[in-house]
């Protein structure tokens, strides 16, 4: 349960610059990958419309038709708020100036799975198989399952796809022997997928997913933004829109929020910036 000075403070922001956000203009809101455009589009327009209600001014979605794409456009500052990976956010933080002003309550868990009749029981029999992965900067489906694996002394053949959702399929189809997702892009995937798909892993938690703002979005607007995100989460309404968007919630977050990212996934974040450069 969050502390109630925490959702005092920022009502009180929100009731303090309510209004405020129109006369700064609409945010462009870039929201990754982990499903299609289409899929995507449907859980959060209709979130983005409610913030934008309560935010004063248009929240524009925008997303990239895979990973790489989308975090290519981040990096090179095509978005102004961005829901992310963490790793993205740590590249965007060293190279953009970019700060996190919230995050997906519920932590993020890595998850490796196998269709349903493989042979492969353990995580010892993925030695030498091809496994599925979305981006290396995915932190669950990615970060979190590979260094899993390789804690455990299991080599692999990686097999790199467009999106947590191209994994799964992946798997199903027969073209990789087990694929990394995170847990909870697998609990909103349709019941077929999930009924013949199981679970061979799943990793420690850590800090979910940021939403994360460029500087040009000021101190007080992304202020302003921080409490109509809180917002969402303390009425019906809110609650609606953001399960629609599969969003168990919103928590504070700073930049020392992904402190762990930068210790756990420095190698990912590095090969980020280089892929990034132009």
């Amino acid at each position: 349960m969050r502390k109630g000075g925490e959702v005092l403070f920022l009502l009180m922001l929100l009731v303090l610059w309510c209004g405020d956000a129109a006369a700064q203009g609409a945010l462009v809101v870039g929201v990754t990958p982990q499903q299609s455009a289409g899929r995507l589009a449907e859980s959060w327009v209709p979130l983005l419309e409610e913030a934008g209600r309560r935010f004063g001014a248009p929240l524009t979605f925008r997303t990239a038709p895979a990973t790489e794409e989308f975090e290519r456009r981040v990096l090179a500052g095509e978005y102004d708020v961005i829901y992310g990976s963490p790793v993205l956010y740590v590249a965007a933080a060293r190279v953009l100036g970019a700060r996190a002003i919230a995050r997906q309550r519920q932590d993020e868990q890595g998850v490796l799975v196998v269709k349903g009749d493989s042979a492969i029981a353990s995580v010892a029999d993925l030695q030498g198989r091809v496994v599925a992965f979305p981006a290396a900067s995915a932190y669950g489906a990615s970060i979190l399952t590979q260094a899993a694996l390789r804690r455990q002394g299991v080599d692999f053949q990686t097999k790199t796809l467009a999106s947590d959702e191209s994994v799964y399929r992946a798997v199903l189809d027969g073209m990789a022997d087990a694929g990394g997702g995170a847990l909870r892009t697998l609990g909103r995937q349709d019941m077929e997928t999930r009924t013949f798909l199981r679970v061979l892993m799943v990793t420690e938690p850590y800090a979910a997913y940021p939403v994360f703002v460029l500087p040009r979005v000021g101190q007080k607007q992304a202020a302003h933004l921080q409490a109509v995100l809180f917002s969402l989460d303390s009425d019906a309404t809110g609650q609606a829109a953001l399960k629609r968007a599969t969003l168990q919630g919103i928590a504070l977050a700073d930049d020392h929020t992904y402190d762990p990212v930068r210790r756990l996934g420095l190698d990912a974040v590095e090969r980020l910036l280089k892929g990034a450069a132009p």
